[in-house]
């Protein structure tokens, strides 16, 4: 028997195997077979079951009978494999039943069962059936877990957490597919922290980063779930909008140049009060036909608030409509 200190172990790394049956006598046969090898997780019908899948991001496999109040075991392999959920539809499910004909064998497998077992089971074509099922799974789910952190990493910044200049160009290409399509326009911001050498210089490159880390949470807060915010480089920051307008642009820069002004940074002790400068350029408003002249346009704009005085925006070249406190 394993000790104490390996079941805990199996809990916290292993994906469960989730058991799904109404009889405690078969309940508790199963566990047998499987409770030294698995982590277990059991429920005593199809809605129960299906609940715990929901909720729990860690099942593995599902093991269950067919015959089961509230919730067949064919009910919840049609629900499994409906979902939108690509976790949820994807998990294998070994059925189980004790009818002598192929009705439920056949109809389990029509509804998408991985695997069938007969019952009464035998614990080693159980087991050998499930190891199959479960490490499959288990491998094309670490595949996929590597695959998304990859993801992470090649389009994030990894000091703030947010989208980084690569990330912010191909999302402003596919905006730029939408308007060459549809006609639809889309904007850009462009925002850079004030004499933020002088806070390095000042108090450290530690503290520095603690202000660009808290500059990227304060920014997603005050923007739309469709708007990419980005770390573009150093104190740099972007902000990509669809389907808005030069005014509607300049209404969402100045919520962010207030938010930040009015934002008291406390950070290791220190307290620090903080402006930016914003350029910004629309589609709708520009005559260019790439992301990347777009960008250049806010970027030169930015440039203007910082030369007109900073902590405002610019969005004319040559300034004269820019907003400031």
């Amino acid at each position: 028997m394993p000790s104490d200190d390996t079941n805990r172990e199996l809990d916290s790394i292993q994906p469960g195997v989730l058991l799904v049956e109404d009889s405690a006598t078969t309940a508790t046969l199963l566990t047998k077979y499987l409770g030294d090898r698995y982590r277990l997780i059991q429920a005593h019908d199809g809605a129960q079951a299906l609940a715990h899948i929901l909720q729990d991001q860690n099942v593995g496999l599902v093991l269950t009978d067919i015959n089961m109040p509230n919730m067949t075991g064919h009910q919840l392999l049609v629900e499994i494999r409906r979902s939108k959920d690509t976790y949820v539809n994807q998990l294998p499910v070994i059925v189980m039943t004790d009818a002598n004909d192929n009705t439920d064998r056949n109809l389990a497998f029509m509804n998408g069962a991985s695997d069938f077992i007969n019952k009464p089971v035998d614990e080693l074509e159980l087991l050998a059936r499930i190891n199959v099922h479960y490490t499959l799974a288990n491998t094309i789910r670490e595949l996929e877990l590597s695959r998304q952190a990859l993801h992470r990493q090649a389009t994030t910044d990894p000091l703030t957490g947010l989208k980084n200049r690569r990330m912010f160009f191909d999302n402003a290409e596919e905006c730029l597919k939408m308007h060459k399509r549809y006609g639809s326009t889309y904007s850009v911001i462009m925002l850079d922290i004030d004499y933020f050498k002088k806070i390095n210089d000042t108090h450290g490159h530690d503290i520095g980063d603690k202000v660009l880390i808290t500059v990227a949470e304060i920014l997603p807060q005050m923007t739309r779930s469709v708007d990419t915010v980005a770390r573009i480089g150093g104190e740099e920051f972007a902000v990509l909008l669809p389907d808005t307008n030069r005014l509607g642009t300049a209404v969402m820069a100045e919520r962010l140049r207030s938010a930040i002004e009015d934002h008291d940074f406390h950070i290791d002790g220190t307290r620090l009060k903080l402006t930016v400068s914003i350029g910004i350029a629309s589609q709708d408003a520009e005559v260019v036909d790439n992301v990347g002249d777009l960008m250049r346009i806010a970027d030169k704009r930015l440039y203007v608030a910082k030369e007109l005085g900073r902590n405002r925006i610019a969005v004319n070249n040559d300034g004269k409509s820019s907003y400031a406190t």
